[in-house]
């Protein structure tokens, strides 16, 4: 290597060892693994990293205790948004917050119609993967199963 005309040798074995230990800590880089919870959040609003910041989710299809039932077409442009942050909205203009506290228990707020009132509704997550989210109403008297598939 050559400074101000001054010739500088930087022996390999140095420069060898200098990579080799960069190398060794930047490999070692200590990364926390997710739990099941946090998990299960990620895959329904996105990890907050880079572009993964929510997930749209549309409606492909619903039963009712059990049986198919058909869409209309308006249920079928139907579109729910989680935002990493924990709020949500959907295709029909309602927004909220969202939480899964405990695994496969989604619950969500919704902002009322009239000023001040909030709507919650809980659901059971039966699935939930990169591609589809399977959610159950929960504490009514007819059994709804939403079969949602991811938008983005």
């Amino acid at each position: 290597m050559i400074i101000n005309n001054i010739s500088i040798r930087v022996p390999l074995k140095y420069f060898a060892f200098i990579l080799l230990s960069s190398f060794i800590f930047f490999a070692c880089a200590k990364e926390v693994p997710v739990d099941d919870i946090d998990f299960q959040r990620h895959l329904v609003g996105g990890t907050g990293s880079f572009d993964d910041t929510k997930k749209t989710w549309k409606l492909d299809s619903l039963s009712v205790d059990g049986k198919a039932f058909t869409l209309t077409t308006n249920q079928k442009k139907y579109t729910k948004t989680f935002n990493h942050d924990g709020t949500y909205s959907d295709s029909d203009g309602y927004n909220g917050s969202w939480e899964i506290a405990t695994i496969d228990n989604l619950t969500h707020v919704t902002s009322g119609v009239t000023a001040g009132t909030k709507i919650t509704t809980k659901f059971q997550i039966t699935e939930v993967n990169a591609a589809q989210l399977n959610i159950k109403l929960l504490n009514t008297t007819s059994k709804y199963e939403y079969f949602f598939i991811v938008v983005n």
